[in-house]
């Protein structure tokens, strides 16, 4: 099939909006910010008035806003209400109403999923499964819990992933108190403690007692692993045993740690596995450990801006670079008074004039010091939902190969979503430099045959585009109707042309439109949140 027509020429047209000003009004007494106290926090630490945040036209702000809060672009018909909607509040309006739809907890279970799975390393003869773990998150996210609930039931949960999947966090580290000490305060904390468990940290303050003594709350933490089946791990107390931190001469006996949150007071020996945890559950989102605060909100304002008040948002050292240190204290001010709301923090950032602003086409310089917003890549998660919202992707996953003598425990199969995932998924901790593109991404994007197969106009093969194409007979607005599908935006004047000259020039009109389609699946804007 012909893929002659070029991508470049896809940009999104920009339009001047009226904003509904708020009044300018002093921070509540609880520490809880309105958007126009934190627009005002951020042109003062930029040095500029809020004013200067231009706005984005609705078709970007609806496109943006909703692959930040449900992880996939807006329907053709979500469009189209939007648009049709005049009333001066629709933005607002339409925040909560996204806030309030059960993507919006799939979305966030998809990012903390990946945030801790990224780091875990395949267990031999076992495939670990996080899809328990990512229902669960997405219960409790639309529930409205609070993120230290949560945490404290990933900290403290016990027996199989199966039933109780808040325990993967603990199951699939394998119950390893250095890994599960690291992992906790890099994830939760935003902590780089991790140098400190062979030698004193060479650029922060942690030392190795510190390390080996937030080790010493996993002591007891047993972890049962079953062949071929990860929900199936098990969690239990090992009923036994203290921690000892290795002498770093290896022929001594090393020293037995009591637990110890950081700088905090020892903790009892002798105590269960449990208890131990639980301790350390309540130590860590006490609102007197800030720490757990800004890790979170850290993680929050990436996402809406593209860049962290700290990069990689993992590494909130003493000794980092933190930007807007006064906006980033403000939000963690605000969270801890709203106690931990996550939708409240959401609605809060998408409802300023900062986020609802106008963002270049390409990454910049001055989008790293927040001088602008920054355009990020999708996560797999994300331009998997984006793919299926669009062409409605069927998803089977093929069985898992029997086993041979040669392969005992063959891989499950993988799904079209899988390799998707898989091929386009990126640490969520890493820096917005460290996430690029490559050519494994465009290979399966151009070539895939289950998605190639959606790319076309036979009337028998019952794709979107085939259907679109018995409906309408107009180009022109078939034109538009796939731009609508694939970007959530009307094709500019621009566009519209040579598109035109296209499907004109090639004699079969299916063939033509299945050329379109295919380059505007394989546009950079298709995967690029802007």
């Amino acid at each position: 099939m012909l893929r002659a027509l070029a991508v470049g020429f896809l940009s999104c047209c920009l339009a001047n909006v009226t904003w509904a000003d708020s009044p300018l009004t002093a921070p509540r007494p609880d520490n809880t910010l309105r958007p126009a106290d934190l627009d005002r926090l951020i042109a003062q630490g930029l040095r500029t008035q809020p004013e200067t945040f231009s706005p984005c036209d609705d078709v970007t702000f609806l496109r943006r806003v909703t692959l930040d809060l449900l992880g996939r672009i807006p329907t053709v018909e979500e469009q189209r209400i939007y648009a049709a909607d005049e009333s001066p509040d629709k933005r607002e309006r339409l925040i909560k109403r996204l806030l309030n739809n059960e993507e919006f907890g799939k979305n966030q279970a998809n990012y903390w999923s990946d945030t801790i799975a990224y780091r875990v390393a395949p267990p031999e003869l076992t495939f670990l499964e996080y899809d328990p773990f990512k229902s669960w998150l997405a219960t409790e996210f639309n529930q409205g819990r609070p993120w230290d609930q949560i945490v404290s039931k990933v900290l403290t949960s016990t027996g199989k992933v199966a039933d109780e999947p808040a325990a993967t966090f603990v199951a699939y580290h394998q119950g390893h108190p250095q890994k599960l000490a690291a992992e906790t305060a890099r994830i939760f904390l935003g902590m780089q403690i991790q140098c400190a468990e062979c030698h004193d940290h060479p650029f922060d303050d942690w030392k190795r007692e510190h390390f080996h003594s937030l080790a010493a709350y996993f002591a007891r933490a047993q972890v049962k692993m079953p062949w071929n089946k990860g929900a199936e791990t098990v969690v239990s107390d090992k009923g036994k045993g203290e921690y000892t931190m290795p002498d770093v001469d290896p022929s001594k006996k090393g020293k037995e740690m009591r637990p110890v949150f950081l700088y905090g007071e020892e903790y009892n020996t002798g105590t269960s596995d449990l208890e131990r945890r639980a301790e350390l559950a309540r130590l860590l989102t006490d609102e007197k450990n800030r720490w757990f605060a800004r890790s979170f909100v850290n993680r929050a304002w990436e996402r809406i801006a593209g860049a962290g008040f700290y990069n990689p948002v993992d590494n909130m050292g003493v000794n980092q670079i933190q930007l807007l240190p006064e906006v980033h204290e403000a939000l963690t001010g605000h969270f801890l008074a709203s106690r931990y709301d996550v939708k409240s923090l959401f609605e809060l950032l998408l409802q300023t004039r900062y986020y609802q602003r106008q963002m270049p086409l390409t990454p910049t310089e001055q989008a790293l010091r927040f001088e602008e917003l920054l355009p990020s890549r999708l996560r797999g998660d994300e331009v998997f939902d984006t793919l299926q919202t669009a062409l409605a992707v069927p998803v089977v996953k093929p069985p898992t190969a029997a086993p041979t003598d040669a392969i005992r425990f063959p891989p499950p199969g993988k799904s079209i979503r899988d390799a998707v995932v898989e091929t386009f998924g990126y640490d969520p901790s890493f820096g917005p430099k460290l996430v690029q593109r490559n050519m494994s991404q465009a290979m399966l994007m151009m070539n895939n045959e289950e998605l190639q197969a959606q790319v076309n106009a036979d009337p028998a093969s019952g794709t979107v585009l085939s259907k679109l194409l018995q409906e309408q007979s107009e180009d022109d607005k078939l034109i538009e109707t796939l731009y609508e599908l694939m970007l959530a935006r009307k094709p500019s004047a621009r566009e519209s042309g040579l598109c035109r000259e296209h499907i004109q020039s090639v004699p079969n009109r299916g063939e033509a439109f299945e050329d379109l389609l295919w380059s505007l699946m394989n546009s950079a804007e298709f995967t690029t949140r802007r």
